[in-house]
Protein backbone atom coordinates (compact mmCIF):
# COMPACT_ATOMS: atom_id res chain seq x y z
CA UNK A 1 0.00 0.00 0.00
CA UNK A 2 1.62 3.42 -1.08
CA UNK A 3 2.42 6.08 1.42
CA UNK A 4 0.33 8.94 1.59
CA UNK A 5 2.02 12.48 1.63
CA UNK A 6 3.55 13.34 4.77
CA UNK A 7 3.76 9.87 6.53
CA UNK A 8 5.86 7.00 6.38
CA UNK A 9 5.24 3.44 5.54
CA UNK A 10 3.84 1.19 8.14
CA UNK A 11 7.55 -0.59 8.26
CA UNK A 12 8.87 3.00 9.44
CA UNK A 13 6.29 3.65 11.47
CA UNK A 14 7.48 0.51 13.80
CA UNK A 15 10.73 2.98 14.66
CA UNK A 16 8.92 5.54 15.89
CA UNK A 17 9.89 5.51 19.73
CA UNK A 18 8.77 7.71 22.35
CA UNK A 19 9.60 7.70 26.11
CA UNK A 20 12.13 5.62 27.91
CA UNK A 21 15.55 6.56 29.32
CA UNK A 22 18.45 7.92 27.47
CA UNK A 23 21.08 5.90 28.99
CA UNK A 24 23.38 6.34 25.74
CA UNK A 25 22.87 9.90 25.60
CA UNK A 26 21.56 10.21 22.44
CA UNK A 27 19.70 13.36 23.12
CA UNK A 28 22.68 14.95 24.03
CA UNK A 29 23.23 18.87 22.29
CA UNK A 30 23.92 18.85 18.92
CA UNK A 31 27.87 19.34 17.21
CA UNK A 32 27.06 23.51 16.22
CA UNK A 33 29.47 24.44 13.96
CA UNK A 34 29.66 28.11 15.81
CA UNK A 35 31.85 29.70 13.25
CA UNK A 36 28.58 29.02 10.42
CA UNK A 37 25.87 30.51 13.16
CA UNK A 38 24.15 33.81 12.74
CA UNK A 39 24.57 36.34 15.10
CA UNK A 40 21.76 35.98 16.98
CA UNK A 41 22.96 32.07 18.10
CA UNK A 42 26.87 32.47 18.01
CA UNK A 43 27.47 32.58 21.46
CA UNK A 44 29.93 29.81 21.65
CA UNK A 45 29.70 27.40 24.77
CA UNK A 46 27.01 29.72 26.44
CA UNK A 47 24.18 28.01 24.72
CA UNK A 48 25.07 24.98 26.40
CA UNK A 49 24.91 25.91 29.70
CA UNK A 50 21.21 25.78 31.39
CA UNK A 51 19.43 27.18 34.03
CA UNK A 52 18.46 24.94 36.82
CA UNK A 53 14.92 25.51 39.18
CA UNK A 54 12.98 23.22 41.39
CA UNK A 55 14.92 20.28 40.20
CA UNK A 56 14.20 21.16 36.83
CA UNK A 57 16.31 22.21 33.95
CA UNK A 58 15.69 25.03 31.52
CA UNK A 59 17.54 27.01 28.31
CA UNK A 60 20.28 29.25 29.06
CA UNK A 61 19.53 31.48 26.06
CA UNK A 62 16.91 33.45 26.17
CA UNK A 63 16.15 32.43 30.22
CA UNK A 64 12.45 32.64 30.88
CA UNK A 65 11.35 33.10 27.38
CA UNK A 66 9.92 29.65 26.87
CA UNK A 67 8.27 28.64 30.51
CA UNK A 68 8.71 24.55 29.86
CA UNK A 69 11.87 22.47 31.27
CA UNK A 70 13.91 21.01 28.54
CA UNK A 71 15.24 18.25 30.75
CA UNK A 72 15.23 14.33 30.00
CA UNK A 73 11.71 14.66 31.46
CA UNK A 74 10.19 17.15 29.14
CA UNK A 75 12.14 15.81 26.07
CA UNK A 76 10.35 12.14 26.36
CA UNK A 77 7.05 14.65 26.79
CA UNK A 78 7.50 16.26 23.53
CA UNK A 79 8.37 12.39 21.46
CA UNK A 80 5.30 10.93 23.38
CA UNK A 81 3.03 14.11 21.94
CA UNK A 82 4.77 13.75 18.65
CA UNK A 83 3.91 10.17 18.53
CA UNK A 84 0.68 10.50 19.91
CA UNK A 85 -0.15 13.38 17.35
CA UNK A 86 1.28 10.39 14.15
CA UNK A 87 -1.12 7.91 15.38
CA UNK A 88 -4.09 10.68 15.76
CA UNK A 89 -3.28 11.83 12.12
CA UNK A 90 -2.55 8.36 10.51
CA UNK A 91 0.95 8.70 10.53
CA UNK A 92 1.27 12.23 9.08
CA UNK A 93 3.80 14.96 9.58
CA UNK A 94 1.44 17.57 7.77
CA UNK A 95 -1.37 18.64 5.81
CA UNK A 96 0.28 20.96 3.76
CA UNK A 97 0.07 20.60 -0.21
CA UNK A 98 3.89 20.77 -0.77
CA UNK A 99 5.34 19.77 -3.82
CA UNK A 100 7.02 16.44 -3.89
CA UNK A 101 10.69 17.63 -3.95
CA UNK A 102 10.85 20.78 -1.17
CA UNK A 103 14.13 22.57 -1.84
CA UNK A 104 13.84 23.89 2.09
CA UNK A 105 12.12 23.18 5.14
CA UNK A 106 12.10 25.49 8.35
CA UNK A 107 11.20 23.69 11.42
CA UNK A 108 10.33 26.60 14.51
CA UNK A 109 10.68 25.67 17.69
CA UNK A 110 12.03 22.19 16.83
CA UNK A 111 12.87 20.66 20.29
CA UNK A 112 14.36 17.38 20.55
CA UNK A 113 14.56 17.65 16.70
CA UNK A 114 12.49 14.81 15.44
CA UNK A 115 10.05 16.33 13.54
CA UNK A 116 13.41 18.03 11.14
CA UNK A 117 14.65 14.75 11.56
CA UNK A 118 12.16 12.53 10.05
CA UNK A 119 11.48 15.21 7.52
CA UNK A 120 15.12 15.01 6.57
CA UNK A 121 14.47 11.61 6.06
CA UNK A 122 11.26 11.98 3.77
CA UNK A 123 12.73 14.25 1.43
CA UNK A 124 16.45 13.50 1.03
CA UNK A 125 17.15 16.32 -1.08
CA UNK A 126 15.73 18.89 1.15
CA UNK A 127 18.09 20.91 2.75
CA UNK A 128 16.18 21.10 6.41
CA UNK A 129 16.86 23.46 9.72
CA UNK A 130 15.75 23.52 13.17
CA UNK A 131 15.42 26.39 15.41
CA UNK A 132 15.05 26.28 19.18
CA UNK A 133 15.78 28.11 22.34
CA UNK A 134 17.69 24.91 23.63
CA UNK A 135 20.16 22.76 22.10
CA UNK A 136 18.83 19.58 22.50
CA UNK A 137 18.74 18.05 19.40
CA UNK A 138 20.95 14.56 19.24
CA UNK A 139 23.67 14.74 17.64
CA UNK A 140 22.96 11.73 14.72
CA UNK A 141 21.23 13.72 12.40
CA UNK A 142 20.43 13.09 8.51
CA UNK A 143 23.03 14.77 6.32
CA UNK A 144 20.88 17.51 5.27
CA UNK A 145 19.65 18.11 8.52
CA UNK A 146 21.12 21.08 11.25
CA UNK A 147 19.84 22.81 14.10
CA UNK A 148 20.44 26.47 15.22
CA UNK A 149 19.80 28.02 18.30
CA UNK A 150 17.57 30.64 17.40
CA UNK A 151 14.19 32.86 18.93
CA UNK A 152 11.75 32.80 16.30
CA UNK A 153 10.74 35.89 17.40
CA UNK A 154 13.63 37.94 16.53
CA UNK A 155 14.84 39.05 13.06
CA UNK A 156 15.32 35.71 10.91
CA UNK A 157 18.80 35.44 9.79
CA UNK A 158 18.27 32.37 7.34
CA UNK A 159 16.72 33.32 3.88
CA UNK A 160 13.38 33.88 2.85
CA UNK A 161 12.96 31.25 0.04
CA UNK A 162 11.77 28.38 2.27
CA UNK A 163 9.40 26.20 0.70
CA UNK A 164 7.85 24.91 3.63
CA UNK A 165 7.56 26.39 7.32
CA UNK A 166 6.52 24.24 10.28
CA UNK A 167 4.98 25.49 14.09
CA UNK A 168 3.98 22.97 16.27
CA UNK A 169 2.25 23.86 20.04
CA UNK A 170 3.75 27.58 20.29
CA UNK A 171 1.57 29.84 19.76
CA UNK A 172 0.16 30.52 23.30
CA UNK A 173 3.61 31.19 24.67
CA UNK A 174 4.73 33.73 21.78
CA UNK A 175 4.30 37.12 22.32
CA UNK A 176 2.76 38.15 19.19
CA UNK A 177 1.73 35.03 17.37
CA UNK A 178 0.38 36.91 14.61
CA UNK A 179 3.91 38.93 13.51
CA UNK A 180 5.11 35.42 13.71
CA UNK A 181 2.85 33.90 11.26
CA UNK A 182 2.89 37.21 9.31
CA UNK A 183 6.88 36.55 9.21
CA UNK A 184 6.26 33.13 8.31
CA UNK A 185 4.43 34.35 5.33
CA UNK A 186 7.15 36.82 4.18
CA UNK A 187 9.91 34.51 4.41
CA UNK A 188 8.19 31.46 2.29
CA UNK A 189 8.75 31.16 -1.57
CA UNK A 190 5.25 32.32 -3.61
CA UNK A 191 2.58 29.68 -3.45
CA UNK A 192 3.92 28.12 -0.18
CA UNK A 193 2.66 28.32 3.08
CA UNK A 194 3.11 28.04 6.80
CA UNK A 195 1.97 25.37 9.20
CA UNK A 196 1.22 25.11 12.57
CA UNK A 197 -0.47 22.68 14.35
CA UNK A 198 -2.52 22.89 17.78
CA UNK A 199 -3.74 20.19 18.99
CA UNK A 200 -7.20 20.29 19.97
Amino acid sequence: MASSVGSLDDEEMDLIEAGGVDDEGEFSPSDYDDDSMTDSSSMGSSIYQHSFQNGRRYHKYRHGKYPIPNDEHEQNREDMLHAMMLEGTNGRRFFAPISSNPLKILDLGTGTGIWAIEMADMYPSADVLGTDLSPIQPSWIPANCRFIVDDVEDTWENGSDWDFIHLRNMLPILRDPLALLRNAFENLRPVCMPKSLIPV
